[in-house]
């Protein structure tokens, strides 16, 4: 329902029927309406439908005149409840304009569509407004705790709010006892809170001293006094200022512009609230946010206060509201994101420390118990440990031992011991027999109870197992002597079996892995398998006392080659056809 009342017609010719027909004419000319019509005339009402745009309206005229004043008032009805379609601002805002110009005054009386913009805006404000104080509430409580109203805030808020929360914990006893001092806060306040500044004393304030046992005041305008002449004229200026408000406290008021100059100049930022806890998080800077939100303050109060609301105002509202609530929504999805992190890496951190505690305070227990029976009770990472400590220094030994042969690949794994897998590979890179020594690992940690780490050797179809074996210590307490005693003593037995084990890898490698130098392998290709790998001597006889193979045989597949043959002497040659060996070669040319 829209009603509005036209007060006083500015010349006294009125026509209650001519003019009511001449507004609604106009109406549908300016609206472009086909449906016009008045279905009840009375001597001071009349009645008409109206359509636009497909939608019927009820528009009444109600004529009161006296000797003194003649008003004319309008309601304007839609069938049915939806006041929120533009149409009905196009009719109501158009038969206004069509009046305003012959009458003295327009008296808004009811405007439901109004009302439901308001209402809806209402929503918004209250969203938007709460969203900041969420927002401001967590963020602070997490960066300076649950007190930081009371530590941080100026006194004039403070002391404003408190005297409020004293009225609404008498009205709402279900929530005295809980922190609600933003839930009352002023719109504009908010603002104040983010770009809010604690201040501190500057290092070299004139208050301040570096061995901080001298006093500044004392003798500072003497001359032997270390102040420089702007550091005096401060001091001066400030002792004056508080001695004239010490003599008359009522002199504050014309003086303290001059106090509060005095101490600026001393001061320095401590906390810059926007900089050091809400920039990080919003998406714009506080200029931009600060403008944003004394439009919303402004636009909060047309709301709150009943103010009327037509479509532009609303869509206006609305836009401003939406890009607030935006920033601050983000802002917040940031800031919950980091604390969800935060609180993730304190949980953690509480969890490794006391985790880190229980393995110390079991140490300390152990070493004890230790000390006061003469054993060791090692658990599963030091037997681990150790374990790897006597395979590491065997196998390289062993590796040692063929660092130099260059006719063989040897990779070593350092075994973690948690599953059974190979750490030792050697392989002849000529002849292709390998050599591997696999980890067989059982590892019991419980008293007295012996673990087993097996390495076993695996080459040319010979198979050798070898057992390193570590008793751990057991110890029982004994109420009589009220000390604990040795039940199973520790002991390690695995030097005889890596011993055992490097001779016979070793012997192995000696029988099936011989060295074979690079001169020894001729530069011709196999016949069979087509790889440079034909066991080559330039002099028979040591090729014949070595006995390892024989000329011409590729040491890959083991098929025999034919080598050239020197014409001269019947020396094999290092080539497939036969030719003149060097001395002979060099004999003829000398000839």
């Amino acid at each position: 329902m829209i009603k509005f009342v036209m007060i006083n017609k500015k010349n006294n010719r009125f026509d209650f029927y001519s003019y009511t027909n001449e507004i609604m004419n106009n109406l549908k000319i300016e609206l472009e309406s086909n449906g016009l019509e008045f279905y009840l005339n009375k001597e001071t009402i009349r009645k008409a439908t109206f359509e636009y745009k497909q939608k019927e309206f009820l528009i009444n005229f109600t004529v009161v005149a006296t000797s003194e004043t003649i008003q004319l008032k309008v309601d304007i009805t839609l069938p049915t409840k939806d006041t929120s379609n533009l149409e009905l601002h196009d009719v109501k805002i158009k038969i206004k304009d069509l009046m305003i110009g012959e009458w003295e005054q327009c008296v808004w009386l009811e405007d439901s569509q109004s009302e439901l913009f308001a209402e809806e805006l209402y929503k918004k404000v209250h969203n938007v407004e709460n969203s900041l104080r969420r927002l401001i509430n967590s963020i602070l409580f997490f960066k300076l705790g649950g007190d930081w109203w009371g530590n941080y805030m100026p006194a004039d808020l403070i002391n404003k709010y408190n005297q409020r929360n004293d009225q609404y914990r008498r009205r709402t006893p279900s929530f005295d006892n809980i922190h609600t001092n933003l839930m009352s806060i002023d719109t504009g306040d908010l603002i104040r809170i983010l770009s809010y500044k604690t201040y501190k004393l500057r290092k070299n304030s004139i208050f301040r001293d570096d061995d901080m046992e001298s006093n500044p005041f004392e003798g500072f305008a003497e001359p032997v006094n270390a102040l420089s002449r702007e550091e005096k004229e401060k001091l001066f200026h400030f002792q004056s200022t508080m001695n004239s408000i010490f003599f008359n406290s009522k002199s504050i008021d014309k003086l303290h512009l001059n106090l509060i100059e005095a101490l600026r100049d001393q001061m320095e930022v401590d906390k810059d609230f926007w900089e050091d806890y809400f920039c990080p998080w919003f998406s714009c800077d506080f200029r931009r946010f600060s403008g944003l939100w004394h439009e919303f303050t402004t636009d909060r109060n047309h709301v709150a206060h009943n103010k009327l609301i037509d479509v532009k105002l609303s869509d206006k509202f609305n836009k401003s509201m939406t890009e607030l609530q935006k920033l601050i929504t983000e802002a917040e999805g940031k800031f919950v994101t980091y604390t969800e992190t935060e609180a993730a890496n304190y949980l953690e951190e509480i969890k490794f420390e006391a985790e880190a505690m229980e393995r110390q305070r079991v140490k300390d227990w152990k070493e004890y118990i230790e000390e006061e029976a003469g054993i060791r009770i090692l658990d599963e990472s030091e037997i681990i440990e150790k374990y790897q400590e006597y395979i590491s220094t065997a196998f390289d030994e062993l590796i040692d031992n063929f660092y130099y042969r260059t006719d063989l690949e040897i990779i070593y794994f350092e075994p973690d011991l948690k599953e059974e897998c190979d750490i030792l590979v050697i392989k002849h890179n000529l002849i292709g027999n390998d050599l591997k020594v696999r980890v067989i690992p059982y590892i019991d940690s419980s008293e007295g109870v012996t673990s087993t780490v097996t390495l076993e050797v695996l080459s040319k179809g010979f198979k050798g197992t070898f057992n390193l074996d570590y008793t751990n210590g057991e110890v029982e307490y004994n109420p009589d002597q009220t000390n604990y005693m040795p039940l199973v003593q520790d002991y390690w037995n695995v030097a005889s079996a890596l011993s055992k084990m490097e001779k016979i890898i070793s012997s192995l490698i000696e029988r099936h892995f011989p060295e074979i130098r690079e001169n020894e392998i001729a530069d011709v290709s196999c016949k069979a398998c087509d790889s440079y790998s034909i066991y080559y001597r330039d002099d028979l006889s040591e090729a014949e006392e070595d006995g390892k193979f024989a000329i011409g045989q590729c040491l890959k597949c083991g098929k025999n080659n034919t080598l050239g043959v020197c014409m001269r002497c019947d020396t094999i040659l290092n080539q497939e056809d036969d030719g003149l060996c060097v001395s002979c070669g060099e004999y003829i040319e000398s000839q």
